[in-house]
């Protein structure tokens, strides 16, 4: 899996980066991610939750997209795979029918 970090105006830390790489590692348990895109960028809002994530992977012919807001990166990245997970899941089971 060809992963991409791109992060708007700052630069994220090596284990933001391992945590990403993990996450997204484990979705590949449910369809195998050809490639996944990650943008990371902070929301110039008075909201806690102003650090923004979107993810777009590849799977097969197929291409999947989510994106959460949160205080932490990590709780994104956790909301975002969850969130990708159920669209991987739908699409197998709607394939099969």
């Amino acid at each position: 899996m060809e992963i991409t970090i791109q992060s708007v105006n700052f630069e994220t830390s090596v284990s933001l980066n391992e945590y990403i790489n993990k996450k997204l590692e484990k979705l590949n348990r449910f369809a195998e991610i050809r490639t996944a895109e990650v943008q990371l960028k902070i929301n110039n809002t008075t909201d806690k939750a102003n650090k923004e994530i979107g993810i777009k992977i590849a799977v097969g012919d197929q291409q999947f997209f989510a994106s959460r807001a949160a205080e932490a990166y990590e709780d994104a990245v956790s909301q975002v795979c969850e969130a990708l997970e159920r669209q991987i899941k739908k699409s197998k089971e709607k394939n099969k029918a």
